[in-house]
């Protein structure tokens, strides 16, 4: 039996680690806090307290990550430091991991490593990232899947939707969406569950892969369509100048895995 640590076991990385345990494979998860222990071996997981601030601290870290495939689920820290905090984060992560051959990381990356090009960005596109979140993820990718140790795949998730995570609430706070005729690149966490299993299953190594819903709606679209869903009052549209986007392909995801979304359209999640 393959055993799956995963890195941050939260909104993500808790449902994955039980679909994973349905699937057959052990599983270990870690948290942060003692608190957020309780739940997780009743639910089949093997569980840790793991931090990494920069260095890895927590009790059984080795065996966590003795696993065959880990899963990185954590994303960079808003702080002024963020791109070099973050490298020193992961390159501490990657001394703690043994090196057993075929060991597999598996890291949660984002689609922010895009600039906004008012057009199609792809995986093999040079990337000149525009926020300082997307610049620490770009280094942190290279870190990884530069280390010869081990393989790495990266799946760059769009923005993630789904049961609890709706952006209309905080868009319900402001009331207003700027550049409401903008695409949006948006991803349910069914998906993200279904990607993840699909990678290791199918044993996918060295490459990088978009994860994203098929259709891209514009955010009057998706933002009034929730609005009515949840019973609120549609939020105001502005248009700024010149108004800026990036459509992200998930096109070499579907090739690769042959995988067909459970959600290819973020208005038809019900």
């Amino acid at each position: 039996m393959r055993t799956v640590s995963i890195l941050g076991c939260g909104w993500l990385g808790e449902p994955l680690a039980i679909s994973l345990k349905e699937a057959g494979f052990s599983v270990r998860g870690s948290v942060r806090s003692p608190e957020a222990l309780a739940s997780l071996p009743e639910k089949g997981i093997e569980p840790y307290i793991i931090d990494i601030c920069p260095e890895v601290n927590g009790d059984g870290a080795e065996e966590f990550f003795s696993s065959h495939v880990i899963f990185i689920n954590f994303p960079p820290e808003r702080r002024d430091d963020i791109e070099t905090y973050h490298e020193k984060q992961i390159a501490n992560l990657i001394e703690a991991i043994p090196s057993p051959p075929g060991k597999m990381v598996i890291f949660a990356s984002s689609t922010s490593v895009y600039p906004n090009t008012n057009g199609v960005v792809r995986e093999e596109d040079s990337l000149h990232p525009d926020k300082p979140s997307g610049k620490a993820l770009l280094r942190v990718e290279k870190l990884l899947m530069d280390n010869p140790e081990f393989d790495t795949t990266v799946i760059r998730f769009s923005g993630l939707i789904g049961y609890n995570r709706a952006p209309i609430r905080s868009i319900k706070k402001k009331k207003l969406v700027l550049n409401p005729d903008c695409p949006l690149n948006l991803i349910h966490r069914d998906d993200c569950i279904g990607i993840v299993r699909n990678i290791i299953e199918l044993n996918i190594r060295n490459t990088i892969l978009n994860a994203v819903c098929d259709e891209h709606p514009t955010r009057r679209e998706y933002y009034s369509r929730e609005a009515w869903k949840y019973g609120i009052e549609p939020p105001l549209f502005e248009t700024e100048n010149p108004p800026e986007y990036k459509i992200v392909s998930n096109e070499k995801l579907k090739e690769t895995l042959g995988y067909r979304l459970i959600y290819p359209d973020p208005l038809g999640i019900p």
